[in-house]
């Protein structure tokens, strides 16, 4: 880890905390621009940092790291319109499970208002988390206690999110 220390502001290689002229602030360096790929790996280094998934050609297997405390990512879709493929997110091992839920809107319910409800893990079997035909405001926080996943945001779509 590189660090710069100044009189008023310090950075550990992608993060500042300070500002120049003194003041408070909190920056993480830049998002992942995931690229258009069937597989993407998260990197354990870059926890903390924003996951930008774009417009897919093909459903992408997204696979976390190894469970370890304290890392954290967020994904959230980058495209101008609904994606006709899936996220299929899997944790490192089969025994790392997601927790927690996701709200769900459902983009096709109506014209005027989405409905939306609930979708929870059932913490029996929760390794891989499937969010078919994601679309904009869609964003998935991960965070690990070093044995689970637990996991919360928002999926826009007009099909659940599904743990399995």
């Amino acid at each position: 880890m590189t660090v710069n220390t100044g009189t008023k502001f310090t950075n550990f290689s992608n993060v500042q905390v300070g500002s120049a002229n003194g003041g408070g602030g909190f920056k993480c360096g830049s998002p992942v621009s995931v690229t258009d790929a069937a597989t993407y790996t998260v990197l354990s280094y870059n926890s903390g940092k924003l996951h930008v998934m774009p417009n897919l050609t093909a459903s992408c297997t997204i696979t976390l790291p190894a469970a370890e405390a304290g890392l954290n990512y967020k994904i959230v879709y980058g495209g101008a319109a609904a994606d006709a493929q899936n996220w299929v997110i899997n944790t490192a091992a089969t025994d790392e499970l997601f927790k927690g839920g996701l709200l769900f809107a459902d983009a096709d319910a109506g014209t005027i208002a989405p409905e939306v409800s609930a979708v929870f893990a059932d913490f029996s079997n929760d390794d891989t988390l499937t969010v078919t035909t994601p679309s904009g405001g869609t964003e998935i926080s991960l965070v690990s206690d070093g044995t689970s996943w637990y996991v919360s945001g928002i999926v826009v779509s007009a099909t659940a999110p599904a743990f399995s």
